[in-house]
């Protein structure tokens, strides 16, 4: 399952942590700020999930991760500034990125995210 779901997985557990962590940290409740940045780690996870890996553009997963990613930073800054909570949700967007970029995948049009090797001759 890891095999074929990892990107997804790791988006998945980024926006568990995304949320664990807005609910339970500084005043115990979801305040605005912290309601966008969950809101867009559920779309991280949506939306890797729903990217298709296709052999032009295997890293695509990890590309919308990243754009979403960046748009975390931008409405952490705008909507509340940057003190030690807001790094740390900065952090848990960061280690999601790098979580669905190297974590496996396979498509269900055949296609994973690793290149497929040449050993004399043949592909492996």
């Amino acid at each position: 399952m890891f095999q074929k779901y990892g990107k997804a997985l790791a988006a998945v557990a980024g926006a568990a942590l995304t949320i664990a962590y807005g609910a339970l940290s500084g005043d115990q409740r979801i305040e605005p700020d912290e309601a966008v940045q969950i809101a867009i780690a559920a779309a991280t996870a949506v939306g890797v999930y729903l990217v298709p890996l296709v052999p032009e553009y295997r890293w695509a997963k990890t590309a919308v991760a990243a754009v979403l990613a960046v748009l975390q930073v931008l409405a952490t800054v705008i909507l509340g500034g940057l003190d030690s909570n807001e790094w740390i949700a900065l952090l848990l967007a960061a280690l999601t990125v790098l979580g669905v970029g190297i974590t496996p995948a396979v498509s269900d049009n055949g296609v994973a995210n690793i290149q497929p090797r040449t050993v004399d001759g043949e592909t492996t």
